[in-house]
């Protein structure tokens, strides 16, 4: 019963994720099977004390600082084309969308909790942006890095 409604939960966050990014998305996704063994290791290693952001934004930016500052992160990582978003959703934990311009990301950050998650379509490149006390930080992963 408890899993029933569990994914009964999931199924509704999935839907309003979905409706909420609409255009952006592709309609591709990644099943949890398909994720590669060195995400979630490398998802890990961004919560370590030692772990150091590649780069930082001023948590008093504004939210249009903080869109150019999403799109800049995903040009310069080459996430560019298609990528996919972490929903933070068993089902589904990764849809993939149409790259962001800086004026689409404020809609991402609308429907998808941060942590913001980006995957290259190659799936050898992870972007994690969060909001710590006085700022963001980004985070970059390789599979290379990591053995996978």
């Amino acid at each position: 019963m408890q899993q029933k409604l569990r994914e009964r939960r999931e199924k509704a966050a999935l839907n309003s994720v979905v409706a909420g990014l609409g255009p952006l998305l592709t309609g591709n996704a990644l099943v949890p099977d398909a994720v590669p063994e060195w995400i979630p290791q490398a998802i890990a290693r961004t919560w370590e004390l030692s772990a150091e952001p590649v780069e930082l934004l001023s948590d008093d930016s504004s939210p249009e600082e903080l869109d150019a500052w999403l799109a800049s992160l995903l040009t310069a990582h080459n996430l560019t084309a298609r990528l996919y978003v972490a929903t933070h959703l068993g089902i589904r934990p990764w849809l993939e969308c149409h790259v962001l311009p800086h004026n689409r990301t404020a809609r991402l950050r609308e429907v998808i909790e941060e942590p913001w998650m980006f995957l290259s379509s190659s799936l050898d490149t992870l972007l994690i942006v969060s909001e710590a006390e006085y700022h963001y930080e980004a985070y970059v992963a390789r599979a290379d890095d990591q053995g996978g």
